[in-house]
């Protein structure tokens, strides 16, 4: 009998404090594919769908049914008829694909919808009823999921990112995939042990190279040696979800419950215990210019705009490094990408190699810095279509509604057409621009950038630049989080003392 795995995709982390509601043509124009268009949009992908792809065709006896994937850009909580449109396309291919012998479905763990708090725990209680209570689930969730415990009851089988930037997802949708395989051709039956944390740390410093964040990682793969420990995640949580199960958790897949609670429990104390090294100060727009002209260095110079992250929620149109990086007027300087659709269009109607006056950002989040006005030339103009290169997120298709490249005295500026993080080169250079060969970079990302541009530049400032997606938690007022939660609160819990160098299990 072949086995029929359905795959699906649902996927948004959403910001309570951004302006910008997330509506259905934002999954539109990110990814929205249904039925075999997957296959096109995911085949050969570094991705978690990737992932499941490439398991599941090796297997003679399984059927992949492909159901649907949708995915928008951070940004602010998804409208209530966004989620509605998808959830209702969701289950209806699941009604239509009749007999399912599993399901793995790729989340992030961090969507917030209009009068509802978590959605993903919701879709997966409809796709259980859906489905009926024995056929295998297996998700993969993104490392920042605000993961809540009713999660757990639907399924065991939640794979956590372990890196940051993010670039085993597709190995994630790979492990969820055998997992999934293992419980329905061995019979195999799996525990999972959740502990969920007082505590919502800033994800700046939840790089997985150093830091707080490697040492938990390190120790879950520790943990990950013991025969009856299948996998460990450790969720840090998204700050900016102002919702009851906001903050970090871990979970722990186990093949005897008993050793999954412990194992769950001693890496949560860990976590309590290295959680003020994910406190970081930052300099302000004027410190890091200074400090990064004050650098001699033949690589770029990147100062990176980490409260105006389109992947964690910003606008990406915010102005106050644009507007520094110009009056400076530095020779080799680049800042990208800046969301401004109106200025591309003037772009478009001046033509390459002409002046034209622009407004430049400060369009959805003036609070944070007005337009800054140019004289510009435009140098180029594109579709705004490109590949990634990778790693992050490799060989995926990027649409950006449009881009400019225009000049502004020494400055070369990117305008794109929909906000999107800086994270792979091939933003500039599908337009004509190499940003190795620029002393300056200002980059409106935060840590995903990394994995492509570490290569190709030297020393890495991050400002502390006004935006929604501030590094400060004190800036926002939250209504639902649970309190007390640390930073914002003291807390008081027992944290195990523990000797790093000889802990096993």
């Amino acid at each position: 009998m072949r086995h029929r795995i359905g795959i699906a995709f649902f996927y948004h982390e959403s910001h309570s404090f951004s302006p910008m509601k997330t509506e259905i043509e934002h999954f539109w124009n990110e990814g929205y594919f249904i039925g075999d268009e997957i296959y096109d949009a995911y085949t050969g992908t570094k991705t978690e769908v990737g992932g499941f792809l490439d398991v599941l065709k090796q297997q003679e006896d399984v059927e992949i049914i492909p159901l649907l994937c949708a995915a928008a850009v951070p940004s602010g909580v998804v409208s209530s008829n966004a989620y509605s449109i998808i959830e209702k396309q969701m289950l209806e291919s699941i009604e239509q694909a009749g007999r399912l012998d599993g399901v793995l479905l790729a989340l992030h763990g961090a969507m917030v919808v209009e009068n509802l708090f978590d959605p993903e725990e919701h879709l997966l209680s409809k796709i259980r009823q859906a489905i009926g209570p024995n056929v295998p689930i297996a998700t993969t969730l993104d490392m920042h999921a605000n993961l809540s415990a009713k999660m757990i009851d639907y399924t065991p089988l939640h794979f956590g990112f372990k890196t940051y930037p993010h670039i085993d997802m597709y190995e994630q949708g790979v492990q969820a995939a055998i997992a999934l395989l293992k419980q329905l051709k061995e019979d195999i039956s799996y525990y999972a042990a959740f502990e969920k944390l007082p505590m919502m740390p800033p994800s700046i410093n939840m790089r997985t190279a150093e830091g707080p964040m490697h040492k938990m990682i390190e120790w879950a793969k520790q943990a990950e040696e013991d025969d009856e420990i299948y996998n460990v995640s450790i969720f840090g949580g998204f700050p900016y979800s102002d919702i009851p199960m906001a903050g970090a958790s871990v979970l722990v897949v186990s093949l005897h419950p008993q050793k999954g609670e412990k194992t769950a429990k001693m890496l949560a104390s860990l976590f309590l215990s290295v959680r003020e090294e994910f406190i970081m100060d930052l300099p302000d727009v004027k410190e890091g210019l200074n400090r990064a002209l004050a650098f001699q260095d033949d690589n770029p110079i990147v100062l990176v705009d980490i409260s105006d992250n389109p992947l964690s929620g910003g606008s990406g149109d915010t102005t106050e490094l644009l507007r520094e990086m110009a009056q400076r007027n530095t020779p080799d300087t680049l800042f990208g990408g800046l969301y401004d659709s109106e200025s591309i269009e003037a772009c478009r109607k001046a033509g390459v190699g002409n002046k034209v006056s622009l407004s430049l950002g400060g369009k959805i989040s003036p609070e944070f810095g007005e337009p800054v006005l140019v004289e510009a030339t435009v140098v180029a103009l594109s579709d705004g279509i490109f590949y990634n290169s990778g790693p992050f997120n490799q060989h995926l298709k990027v649409d950006l509604k449009g881009a400019a490249h225009i000049r502004v005295g020494h400055l070369d500026i990117l305008l794109i057409g929909r906000p999107m993080s800086a994270n792979d080169p091939e933003m500039f250079r599908h337009i004509g621009i190499e940003p190795q060969e620029k002393r300056i970079l200002g980059l409106k990302a935060k840590n995903h950038f990394r994995a492509a541009f570490e290569p190709i530049v030297g020393s890495i400032i991050y400002v502390d630049a006004p935006g929604v997606a501030s590094n400060r938690l004190t800036t926002f007022k939250y209504h639902h989080i649970p309190r007390p939660i640390w930073p914002l609160d003291e807390i008081h819990y027992e944290v195990e003392q523990r000797r790093k160098e000889t802990w096993r299990h």
